[in-house]
């Protein structure tokens, strides 16, 4: 049994991995701290102790470059406090037990790869959407991490002038939901959370499908610069948004009028969602933590 942890910029979500049934079970999460690694380590604390006991290891995707040779986490992403730690050797001290650590969307990646949406594919992109952009890069069947671990690191993509426009010249806050979320309810002056969000643009709030449509125009032309770097098979679309259908039925109608407007006829990319939505980190660290204990 394994203690599986998927640590995004909100939540810890976590869930117990049985290699005998290879399903997840007691899933819940905890909010991320955003403070210390101290208050960190006391969240996984608390992990472990909800689960039931007689799991023998932890499996963990979190933001950040990481070096998982070494068990490393050379930058934490959007928690900066893991900077230049050595996570894995941390967390099997503290827990006695054997530990796994992978960048977050190339967790989501290596799920699809094993049993998702991206089977078979030799290559191909994962885009996460969450509190910035998550990136994993698939080439001829491998995950690519580059010469620095940095290839997929989209959300420090410079999409502005960074004189100017200092961290929010990066596309990862950009296109973050939280900022897609903030720009809906301005329209509103309300405080809305998504699903009552998408809930009155379903049914046709046409301001509300404005600001999406906007949104959505910011991100096509990202994913055709993506296209024009990497010229993908497929590009899949995960974190929680991906699962409202709207979001995604938008998201297409957005690329199909992109492609349009090139001066040049370029194939559309085949997009898709991640198979297992918001599943495919806590799949895909438990992929990596077989990859390297072998079990």
């Amino acid at each position: 049994m394994l203690c599986v942890i998927d640590v995004g910029g909100t939540f810890m979500k976590y869930a117990l991995y049985d290699p005998a049934t290879k399903q997840l079970s007691y899933n819940g999460k905890v909010p991320t701290p955003q403070t210390t690694q101290q208050a960190f380590l006391e969240a996984i604390d608390e992990i472990c102790q909800t689960l039931p006991t007689g799991w023998e290891g932890i499996a963990m995707s979190l933001p950040g470059t990481i070096d998982t040779d070494k068990g490393y986490v050379r930058q934490g992403g959007s928690l900066r406090y893991n900077d230049r730690v050595y996570l894995q050797k941390l967390l099997s001290q503290r827990y006695g037990c054997p530990v796994s650590i992978e960048n977050d969307a190339r967790c989501a990646a290596l799920a699809e790869m094993w049993q998702g949406n991206l089977k078979g594919i030799d290559n191909g992109l994962v885009l996460v959407l969450g509190t910035g952009l998550g990136g994993s890069v698939i080439i001829n069947g491998q995950l690519y991490k580059g010469t620095h671990l940095f290839a997929g690191e989209l959300s420090i993509v410079l999409t502005k002038d960074i004189r100017q426009y200092h961290t929010k010249a990066l596309l990862g806050p950009q296109v973050g939901i939280p900022n897609l979320m903030n720009a809906l309810n301005a329209v509103r002056e309300t405080e809305l959370d998504g699903i009552k969000l998408f809930a009155q643009m379903e049914a046709g709030d046409a301001e509300l499908v404005a600001v999406l449509e906007e949104y959505l125009d910011q991100f096509a032309q990202q994913l055709f610069n993506f296209q024009m770097c990497y010229d993908p098979q497929r590009v899949l679309i995960g974190g929680g948004i991906s699962q409202n259908d709207f979001f995604f039925k938008k998201l297409q109608e957005r690329m199909t009028l992109f492609y349009t407007r090139l001066p040049i006829p370029i194939p559309a990319l085949e997009l898709d969602t991640c198979l297992f939505h918001n599943d495919a980190n806590l799949i895909g660290a438990v992929k990596q933590y077989q990859t390297i204990y072998g079990q």
